[in-house]
């Protein structure tokens, strides 16, 4: 998937899933992976983009939903 497939794919996100998908990048980053990690931080900033810094704190505050 290139980064403009994921600029399209934010349109239609609500706040929720936003929120459940930055969690998922957390958990890719956490892999050590080099290419995971690399393509999980260009959606990360673009997700930080689109949702705002709520997205991060609420991903990382969040102990009743974990990935």
């Amino acid at each position: 998937m290139a980064i403009k497939d994921v600029d399209s794919l934010f349109s239609s996100l609500d706040a929720e899933y936003s929120d459940v998908l930055m969690k998922h990048l957390y958990r890719g980053l956490s892999t050590g992976d080099r290419p995971t990690c690399d393509q999980c931080l260009r959606i990360h900033e673009k997700l930080t983009e689109k949702a705002g810094l709520g997205c991060i704190l609420r991903s990382l505050a969040d102990k009743v939903n974990t990935v």
